[in-house]
């Protein structure tokens, strides 16, 4: 979530000192960052910066954090993109965190050094939360500065400047939401699939003239009987309706039949 600008500077406030007695006067310039967590429960937050024209530079720049009084020295943790740098800092329930992002004046000499360094800020809500939960948090960003002469100073000449910055909400209450799980995205997979051969059936009413046998000539002619036989007991019961036998056939009551074997 975007927070907003900020601007590291050490380096003359005019390019010349002109007709204004030191007007030319080096400016040391830091970015100061007060965060508020007015929930029940500890915050674990991380803040990204973000510089292109120039990058942000580790061996120039110094942050430092306090939460519980003290001044806790560190450096910004950089990321696979060389633009982007991550600080992360735990918050207690209903209290408040300072932290700087500046020049090192430990490393940098007013005197020859220049550093002018612009980008952006922005705040991420970390930890073990639930998908989605809702948290309120103040935040008020604000450029500080010191400005400095050549040389040898006095303490008169120590003059200080600090004024508030424009936050990306328009108010210095930000709602972080704590990321949920992110589901990879399932395309199916499309496979050309082959020509699938079909394998010819015969046809099973056409039988194939090369496996049909010829009968034996004797079971032939006993086959050839038996049908001749048949078509004239069918031929007789047409002729005679029901009856095995012609009425002239029957015999006469009373007379003895007999078997003829």
């Amino acid at each position: 979530m975007l927070v907003s600008t900020f601007e590291l500077l050490l380096k003359p406030i005019t390019p010349v000192e002109g007709n204004v007695p030191g007007s030319a006067r080096t400016v040391l310039q830091g970015y100061f960052l007060t965060i508020a967590n007015p929930n029940n429960t500890p915050l674990r937050l991380r803040l990204r910066f973000s510089a292109t024209t120039p990058n942000l530079n580790l061996d120039d720049t110094i942050t430092i954090r306090d939460v519980v009084g003290n001044n806790v020295f560190g450096d910004l943790v950089p990321t696979a993109d060389p633009r982007k740098f991550n600080y992360d800092i735990s918050i207690p329930a209903h209290d408040t965190a300072l932290v700087i992002l500046q020049p090192d004046i430990t490393k940098l000499n007013p005197d020859r050094d220049q550093l002018e360094i612009r980008g952006y800020v922005e705040i991420f809500l970390q930890g073990r939360f639930g998908n989605f939960q809702r948290f309120n948090v103040l935040i008020t960003p604000e450029h500080r500065g010191t400005f400095v002469n050549k040389g040898v100073m006095n303490l008169s000449e120590f003059d200080q400047l600090v004024y508030s910055l424009p936050t990306a909400t328009g108010s210095s209450l930000f709602e972080l939401t704590s990321r949920g799980k992110s589901f990879k995205e399932i395309k199916p997979e499309i496979k050309e699939i082959p020509d699938i051969k079909v394998r010819e059936i015969p046809d099973i009413n056409k039988p194939n003239p090369d496996n049909i046998t010829i009968p034996n000539p004797e079971i032939q002619e006993t086959l050839g009987l038996m049908a001749q036989t048949i078509d004239n007991i069918q031929q007789r019961l047409e002729q005679n309706g029901e009856a095995f036998i012609s009425p002239d056939e029957r015999p006469a009551v009373g007379d003895q039949v007999l078997n003829e074997v």
